[in-house]
């Protein structure tokens, strides 16, 4: 099994961000995640005994890094410890609206989020703090890929 790349910045943001905003819905060693325009549901599989991940998002399937589904489950389990009150202050955030907006710009998206934290009175240092600590536990962990990346899901119909 091949060993997942470190994920960038924003994926532990926008994984903080499904875990507060009740997008995560885990059922065992099973996960469904919602995206932060609800337009898409990934699916996520660990396999403790093995160290073993998977999730079928874009940076998942396209990049080969941990994506924010699986980090949102490892947060929402407990195999990450994180403080809650950082994962408040990024509800609601809608990612792929702000992603759009700064063309893909992740330093800009993650500006905004936290200026928008701020403004509600969070400690932007703190959340900056916490997602340094919940990397390098990603990084520690050393997680391996669970079989073949599943490819994206397209977005629901209505």
């Amino acid at each position: 099994m091949s060993a997942w790349k470190n994920p960038p910045k924003i994926k532990i943001y926008e994984a903080l961000s499904a875990l507060t905003s009740g997008r995560i819905h885990v059922d065992g060693d099973n996960a469904k995640v919602d995206s932060s325009d609800k337009t898409k549901t990934y699916d996520v599989e660990y396999e403790e005994s093995t160290n073993a991940i998977t999730a079928n998002d874009n940076g998942s399937y396209w990049q080969g890094y941990l994506g924010y589904p699986a980090i949102a489950y490892l947060l929402a389990v407990g195999v990450v410890k994180f403080d809650k009150s950082v994962a408040d202050a990024l509800a609601s955030v809608e990612w792929n609206k702000i992603n759009k907006l700064t063309n893909r710009n992740y330093d800009q998206s993650i500006e905004y989020a936290l200026t928008r934290a701020s403004s509600a009175g969070f400690d932007v240092e703190l959340i900056k703090t916490q997602v340094a600590e919940i990397s390098s536990q990603l990084e520690k962990l050393g997680l391996v890929k669970l079989g073949k990346t599943a490819k994206p899901p397209k977005p629901h119909t209505t």
